[in-house]
C-alpha cells in the first residue's frame, strides 16, 4: 500500500474516529472496500471526534453539488461572503440549510446597512429618550412623552425587519468558523445521533479520498480501484 493510500486511511480513522488494522487495510483495493470497511467500523455507533470534519465535508459536497461552487474555491479560510452565490442568495441559504439538515447561522447585513440600523436605533432609543427627559423636566411637558423612547424601539424593531431582504452577509465569515459554529449550534442534536447513515459516510469518504490526492469527486465511485481507476499509489 503506497503513501496516499495509507494517508486517505489515516484521515478517514481522524474523520469517524476508528482505527483500521494493517490487516484490514492490506485488502482495500476499490473505494467500495474503503466504504465497506468503514461501515462495519460505524455501524450501530457514532463517534463524535472530528465531528466538524465532518461537518465540513457534508458543507463542502453541497456547495459543489448543488450550487457549483469550484471544489478548490472551498478551503477553509475561503470567504463564504466571496463564493456562495450572491444572486437569490437568501432563498439558496434557505435551500442549503434543508440540504444540510442543520441548525445554521443565521445572515446578517452588511456593514454599512448594519451602521445605519445602529445609528438609527440611538437616534428613536436613547435620542428620543433624551429629548423627552428635557421637555418633561425643562419644560414642564405631558409626562406621556414616556412613551416616545417605547415606541422609537418598536420603530427600530420595525425597520429591521424591513431590512431582512438585505441580510445576505455571512457571520462567521470563513469555512472553517462557519464550520465550528455549525458545531456548536447541532451538538445536542449530533451527540444524540447514535448513527450515521450510510450515504452520508460515503459521501464523507470520497470527499476525503477528493481532499487527499486531488481526484475529482465525480470520479470516486464504488468500483473504481484506487490504483488502476484512480492512480492512488
Amino acid at each position: 500500500m503506497g503513501l496516499d493510500s495509507v494517508e486517505i486511511l489515516v484521515n478517514v480513522e481522524n474523520a469517524f474516529g476508528i482505527t483500521i488494522s494493517n490487516y484490514e487495510a492490506e485488502k482495500v483495493c476499490t473505494v467500495g472496500d474503503i466504504h465497506n470497511l468503514v461501515w462495519r467500523n460505524i455501524q450501530g455507533r457514532q463517534s463524535m471526534r472530528c465531528r466538524s470534519q465532518q461537518l465540513f465535508y457534508k458543507l463542502r459536497y453541497t456547495l459543489i453539488n448543488r450550487y457549483q461552487v469550484p471544489r478548490e474555491a472551498i478551503e477553509l479560510d475561503a470567504s463564504l461572503n466571496k463564493i456562495f452565490p450572491k444572486k437569490n442568495r437568501r432563498l439558496k441559504y434557505h435551500k442549503l440549510q434543508k440540504e444540510l439538515q442543520l441548525k445554521v447561522p443565521p445572515l446578517v447585513l452588511p456593514a454599512v446597512w448594519a451602521r445605519a440600523l445602529f445609528i438609527t436605533g440611538i437616534i428613536l432609543i436613547p435620542g428620543v429618550l433624551a429629548v423627552s427627559l428635557v421637555l418633561i423636566y425643562g419644560y414642564d411637558k405631558t409626562r406621556w412623552l414616556y412613551l416616545l423612547p417605547a415606541l422609537g424601539w418598536l420603530a427600530t424593531i420595525f425597520i429591521s425587519n424591513i431590512l431582512d431582504a438585505v441580510r445576505t452577509e455571512f457571520k462567521p465569515e470563513t469555512v472553517k468558523d462557519y464550520t465550528k459554529e455549525l458545531l456548536s449550534l447541532n451538538y445536542g442534536t449530533l451527540m444524540q445521533d447514535k448513527n450515521i447513515d450510510r450515504k452520508e459516510m460515503e459521501m464523507l469518504i470520497n470527499n476525503i479520498i477528493a481532499e487527499t490526492v486531488g481526484v475529482d469527486l465525480h470520479e470516486i465511485l464504488p468500483e473504481k480501484s484506487l490504483t488502476n481507476d484512480l492512480g492512488i499509489d
